[in-house]
């Protein structure tokens, strides 16, 4: 019985993963969410390596009116000026989109799924946290009017938490184009309520 072990090649690629085991037992693998990279990397991605908050945003009119509407119907504060300075951004976040399903048909479909899910989630976790559960849909939009800068909050951190491949970029751009997607999602009523 040698104790070398002996000398075996073993590479991946695409993102694989490639175990070499000489023993006897098997072999598990133990998937962690920080090891799962979220279908918005490639937009995160995008807006991080083709555009800077520090860039001017283009002096033109933007033309999302419903974007009052839904933050007053959803009654949000604190984030409301926040979410109507990144509308300005709509067209660049569209063009990325846009040339990222050029190279990977659906990929809008998926990205508002995406935000969407975060949302869900957020939601979820504030319908859990209240003394009296809402059951009814009135009971369900009040607590969401209550709540809706926290759920901002939470859906812009859920993003950006799912990161994984931003080593060397400023936490802040980051936190900016997570940001971004959420204003993205909130216009395309993926996040918060639709004005009924």
């Amino acid at each position: 019985m040698s104790l070398l072990t002996p000398d075996i090649e073993a590479t991946a690629s695409n993102g694989g993963l490639t175990v070499v085991s000489t023993g006897s037992g098997p072999v598990t693998i133990a998937a962690t969410s920080a090891a799962i990279s979220s279908l918005l990397n490639p937009l995160l991605m995008k807006i991080v390596s083709t555009h800077t908050p520090y860039d001017e945003i283009p002096d033109v009119e933007i033309d999302y009116p419903e974007v009052d509407e839904k933050i007053e119907y959803n009654r949000v504060s604190v984030y409301s000026e926040l979410i109507i300075d990144n509308v300005g951004y709509m067209d660049l976040i569209e063009s990325l989109i846009s040339t990222i399903d050029d190279e990977d048909p659906g990929a809008q479909k998926r990205f508002l799924y995406a935000i969407n899910q975060k949302y869900k989630t957020a939601r979820r976790e504030l319908f859990m946290r209240q003394a009296e559960r809402p059951a009814s849909p009135e009971q369900k939009l009040n607590v969401i009017r209550l709540g809706s800068d926290e759920l901002v909050k939470k859906v812009s951190e859920l993003i950006v938490g799912t990161n994984t491949v931003f080593q060397g970029v400023e936490s802040e751009l980051i936190e900016w184009a997570g940001q971004l997607i959420v204003c993205y999602g909130f216009i395309h009523c993926k996040i918060l309520e639709p004005p009924a």
